[in-house]
């Protein structure tokens, strides 16, 4: 049987089409939902009592991995498949997963992938979520990570290896962190290309660039404290990306020799950038056209000035002894 976990911290606007989307599927052992709620101040406790689920209410909010480990806990099946309370199954995505560990005994566990197009469409949403896509699949068919949002494992090494770390704030790298540890102790992990779920979750331009500086903050942790020096890394750590940091410092620099002595840099500096990202812009073309390619430039050299700083701040984290398990926002 498959126990499927979902982690919900105010998550009234997605939750019914998430519960919807899986108890419209079938797979042939059957499956169980457990819903985590963790201490939300919305109605998600109460719109996902309306479905067949076990419901968790945890009496203080706690992060993302302590709710997985939670539902995790009281699961029956020897399978826990975790999704986001904002990701939306596409049909027959449970039989895919059953079908996986009944036919890759050697496999510990698994990870999808959102689709290309994003429940909500505005330009800043679908940017977002291709940039996630485009670097999941950058990744080969073994990997070394882990990814909460869609991902399954089989019971029995996920208790063996005792779970998500519970000491990282909030939402952020415990599952990356996870398979790190899965990785170690010579457990495979399979990215299935065609797992996917439809991304429901909205963002503005200020949401966006904000996580962005929030993920690098824990990225650049994660990778210099934590990462092991493996054979499969996650696309995020591509070089492409090192050196689209290493680009947005030069533009600060040279934006400033353009202000004070009238220097022309900075343009070279972002033709290079857009030069060394053809490959990204030639696949969001491909998946969504012109328009939203139009949107998408500027789009994603915002994003990386969010990261640089991210990536900073990161690091005077590390100086400043603060690690991944950090409380704080901004270091």
């Amino acid at each position: 049987m498959l126990s499927i976990i979902i982690p919900a911290y105010n998550a009234e606007k997605t939750i019914e089409r998430v519960l919807s989307a899986i108890f419209s599927q079938t797979c042939k052992q059957g499956f169980e939902v457990i819903v985590v709620d963790d201490c939300s101040k919305d109605k998600t406790a109460e719109l996902a009592g309306k479905f067949p689920v076990q419901l968790i209410k945890l009496k203080q909010n706690s992060g993302a991995g302590r709710a997985r480990n939670q539902g995790a806990k009281v699961a029956r099946g020897d399978v826990l498949v975790f999704v986001d309370a904002d990701v939306i199954l596409l049909p027959s995505t449970l039989e895919q997963i059953e079908n996986f560990f009944q036919t890759h005994l050697d496999y510990a566990g698994l990870v999808g992938n959102y689709t290309y197009l994003s429940y909500d469409q505005n330009v800043c949403s679908m940017y977002h979520n291709l940039f996630t896509v485009y670097h999941h699949e950058l990744s080969g068919d073994d990997i070394e990570w882990f990814w909460g949002a869609l991902s399954a494992i089989r019971k029995e090494v996920f208790d063996k290896l005792g779970g998500f770390r519970e000491d990282y704030y909030g939402a952020s790298a415990e599952d990356i962190e996870f398979g790190y540890r899965l990785a170690e102790n010579g457990y495979k992990i399979r990215y299935l290309k065609d797992l996917r779920g439809v991304h429901a979750h909205h963002f503005s331009l200020r949401s966006m660039l904000y996580n962005d500086f929030r993920k690098a903050i824990l990225g650049v942790k994660l990778y210099l404290l934590r990462k092991p020096r493996g054979a499969h890394p996650h696309g995020f750590s591509s070089p492409i990306n090192g050196a689209n940091i290493l680009l947005t410092y030069l533009f600060w620099i040279s934006f400033l020799a353009l202000i004070f002595q009238g220097s022309a840099s900075i343009f070279w500096v972002m033709l290079i950038f857009f030069l060394i990202n053809l490959r990204f812009y030639r696949f969001i073309f491909q998946k969504v056209g012109a328009i939203y390619l139009f949107y998408s430039l500027p789009l994603h050299l915002f994003s990386f000035n969010a990261i640089a700083v991210g990536v900073i701040f990161g690091m005077i984290g590390i100086l400043a002894g603060r690690g991944l398990e950090s409380r704080s926002r901004w270091i």
